[in-house]
């Protein structure tokens, strides 16, 4: 009988570095652009806040990683220690990743090692993970003593098929939507816009310019000052094998569109985008997305994830819907009434919100309005 897998707590960025060409394997394998070390590591040194602590489970067999738990611990209020997912809150469909047929091995000696962790954790928190995804309830499986899994928020996330190409894809859009596609990209060649995909610093600089102005009038965007710093050194690292490309609209007096896609495998995910509103008319969006989703096609991807929320241009893109969930594990133990007050104003926000999706879009409008939003 072969020995068990063991697992490795990491605490510290530089000793992942063994282990970052199989990490980097798992992730395309797996189909999980976000879940590349290039991104989630970006993150921990450009993006994370507050009292945060490395706990990354690196799950060997043998001298081989056959699977990566990307975590980090949250210590707030009271103390408590909250375990997430590197990347929460900055991008979706984050999460473990192990060899095809292993999970079941990896998810139990990822549970034994974050369950010794120090500090203990008070809670596990999985954030925007796609619905079907396995990990919290292998986890919750494993997990030495008893715990529970709740499920605190679902989002609808409209995805793309690409497999019989763009083209292929186009062609299922209505007939005035490709005619509208083709006459605003006309419109836009003759303003002088030319489309182009690159990962240089400057376009991420356009790209989160682009997105700021886009959410003005809507009350701004949570989109912090720290995304500059990691989507810069993220593109350093991915762009040159074009796994990031930000699909970026110029015209002569500047940027006027982009939008960022990353790709691992078969799939690519949309991080995020904008457009001047001085240009709306011409839906530039639009094209630098349409841009951005042949380049992906002709790559190889065979389904575009446009990311969580319902916004009506999604809906009109979409072939089909790949639900996002938040879920949370809460250990049974002398932490467990402590967690649940402190997550409880969390918990009915959560809720509050997912009631809000639930009405009917004139009510929800007159909602944003009242939140300012």
């Amino acid at each position: 009988m072969s020995p068990a897998p063991r697992s490795l707590l990491v605490e510290r960025p530089e000793d992942l570095d063994p282990y970052l060409s199989a990490w980097d394997e798992l992730a395309v394998a797996s189909g999980r652009p976000f879940c590349a070390p290039a991104w989630m590591l970006a993150w921990w040194r450009r993006g994370r806040e507050g009292d945060a602590r490395l706990r990354a489970v690196v799950v060997l067999d043998g001298d081989r990683a056959i699977g990566i738990g990307p975590f980090f611990a949250q210590v707030g209020p009271l103390r408590l220690a909250e375990y997430r997912l590197l990347g929460a809150g900055f991008c979706h469909r984050v999460g473990p990743v192990a060899v095809a047929g292993r999970e079941d091995e990896v998810a139990a000696a990822i549970a034994a090692a974050l369950a010794a962790a120090t500090p203990r954790p008070a809670s596990v928190v999985f954030e925007g993970l796609d619905a079907r995804d396995p990990w919290p309830e292998l986890i919750r499986r494993h997990w030495p003593g008893r715990a529970q899994l709740r499920t605190d928020v679902t989002m609808r996330s409209p995805a793309i098929d690409l497999a019989e190409g763009y083209e292929g894809w186009l062609g299922r859009r209505d007939r005035k939507f490709r005619k509208e596609a083709r006459r605003t990209a006309r419109r836009l060649g003759e303003e002088g816009v030319d489309g182009r995909l690159t990962a240089d610093p400057e376009a991420i600089v356009a790209l989160l310019r682009l997105h700021h102005r886009r959410w003005e009038e809507r009350g701004g965007s949570n989109v912090g000052a720290e995304a500059q710093g990691v989507l810069t050194e993220a593109a350093a690292a991915l762009g040159a094998t074009g796994r990031l490309q930000v699909a970026l609209l110029e015209g002569p007096d500047g940027a006027v569109a982009a939008e960022l896609v990353v790709r691992a495998g078969e799939a690519a995910v949309f991080w995020g985008g904008g457009f001047d509103p001085d240009w709306a008319k011409l839906a530039p969006g639009m094209q630098a997305l349409l841009l951005a989703l042949e380049d992906a096609a002709a790559a190889g991807v065979r389904e575009a994830d446009l990311g969580g929320g319902d916004h009506s241009y999604k809906i009109r893109l979409a072939d089909t819907d790949r639900p996002l969930v938040w879920r949370t594990l809460l250990p049974v133990g002398r932490l467990y009434p402590a967690i649940r007050l402190r997550l409880a104003p969390k918990h009915l926000r959560w809720a509050a919100r997912d009631a809000s999706r639930r009405l009917p879009d004139r009510w929800r409008a007159r909602l944003d309005r009242l939140r300012g939003r």
